[in-house]
C-alpha cells in the first residue's frame, strides 16, 4: 500500500513483510567512555564556554565544536544543548522538573535566535543513540539556525497555509484523533500519523492552536515534558533502550502553523538504497498496529 504523507508530500510504502527480514548484524549499546566525553561537566575544557546555562549547571548550551554551518556572518548558528551532567542518564530517567527546565532552555534559545532578522529557520532536534545519528552517547540536543528555509519546511508551511485558507481551520485542529490517539492530557495530544513515514512514529500537538514553543507558558512546558517522557517510556516497551530522534516544528515570522513534535524511533533499520534513490519511505508497521501497541 502506497500513501502520500500530507505534510511533506513524500510517499511511504506500508509493507508488513519487511519486518520478517533476518538481521544478522549485531549491534551493541553505544556508550562514549566517560573520561573522553566532552559533555561531562568534569571534561568541560573539551567544549567551548557555555553561552547559556540553567537548572544549576545541569543544562548548558555551547557552540558546536564541529558545526554543520558556521557563525561567521551572524546568519547561521549551530549549538549543542547538554541536558544533564550525568553521563548515562536519559530522558526516561529525568524528573518532571528536569524535563521542564530542558524545555524552558530550548524555548529561551528559540526566543534568542528568533530575534535575528537574518534567520529563516530554527531546527531543534535530538539524536538519541548511534542508530539515530548521535556521535556522543551523553544526552544532548542540537539547535541549528539557518538564513534559508529548507524545501521540506517550505512545503509544510505552504501545505498548512493552503489547507487553512481552503477549509477555514487549521489542519491539526480539524483532524479526528479517536482512532489514532495514544495519549492525551489537558494540554497535549499524542497520536500515530496514518501516513507515518517511520515505524511507530509519534506526533505530539498542543490541543489549543499554538504556533510555536514561544507561546507555551510554564504550565504547558511542564506538561509537555511529562508528555515527551511518557512517549519515550512507551517506545522503550516496544524496544528496550530504543534509539530515536525528536524533531520540533515551529512557526517563524508569522507563518500559518500548528506547533508539533515528531518522535522517530529507530527500531527497524535505517534508510537505505531504495529510500535514497527514490525519495520514498518503507514502513513495516501499519499505523493501526502501532496504535494498539503504544496504547
Amino acid at each position: 500500500m502506497i500513501v502520500k504523507n500530507f505534510l511533506t508530500g513524500e510517499y511511504v510504502i506500508f509493507s508488513k513483510n519487511r519486518i520478517k527480514r533476518l538481521n544478522n548484524i549485531k549491534s551493541e549499546k553505544f556508550l562514549t567512555p566517560k573520561n573522553i566525553c566532552p559533555f561531562c561537566i568534569e571534561n568541560k575544557n573539551m567544549t567551548f564556554e557555555p553561552i547559556y546555562s540553567n537548572f544549576g549547571e545541569e543544562i548548558r548550551v555551547v557552540d558546536n565544536k564541529y558545526p554543520i554551518i558556521g557563525n561567521k556572518n551572524n546568519d547561521a548558528f549551530h549549538y549543542v544543548l547538554i541536558d544533564t551532567k550525568e553521563h548515562e542518564k536519559t530522558i526516561i530517567n529525568y524528573t518532571d522538573e528536569h524535563m521542564y527546565y530542558v524545555l524552558k532552555s530550548i524555548k529561551d534559545m528559540f526566543n534568542l535566535l528568533s530575534k535575528n532578522d537574518k534567520i529563516n529557520c530554527i531546527q531543534i532536534f535530538k539524536n538519541q543513540g548511534k542508530n539515530a545519528g548521535a556521535s556522543q552517547s551523553h544526552s544532548h540536543w542540537q539547535i541549528i539556525a539557518l538564513p534559508i528555509l529548507p524545501k521540506k519546511q517550505e512545503y509544510m508551511i505552504n501545505t498548512l497555509k493552503n489547507y487553512e485558507q481552503k477549509n477555514g481551520k487549521c489542519y491539526f485542529c480539524s483532524m479526528d484523533y479517536n482512532e489514532n490517539n495514544i495519549f492525551k492530557n489537558d494540554e497535549f495530544l499524542v497520536f500515530c500519523p496514518k501516513d507515518a513515514l517511520y515505524c511507530y512514529e509519534i506526533n505530539i500537538i498542543p490541543i489549543k492552536h499554538i504556533t510555536s514553543i514561544q507561546n507555551l507558558d510554564d504550565k504547558m512546558l511542564y506538561s509537555l515534558g511529562e508528555t515527551i517522557k511518557c512517549c519515550i517510556k512507551k517506545l522503550n516497551i516496544v524496544k528496550e533502550n530504543v534509539d530515536y530522534n525528536i524533531c520540533f516544528y515551529n512557526a517563524l515570522k508569522g507563518d500559518k502553523y500548528h506547533f508539533f513534535i515528531q518522535i522517530i524511533p529507530r527500531i527497524y533499520g535505517t534508510l537505505a538504497g531504495f529510500e535514497f534513490s527514490t525519495g520514498m519511505f518503507v514502513n513495516s508497521v501499519l499505523w493501526t498496529d502501532a496504535v494498539k501497541i503504544l496504547r
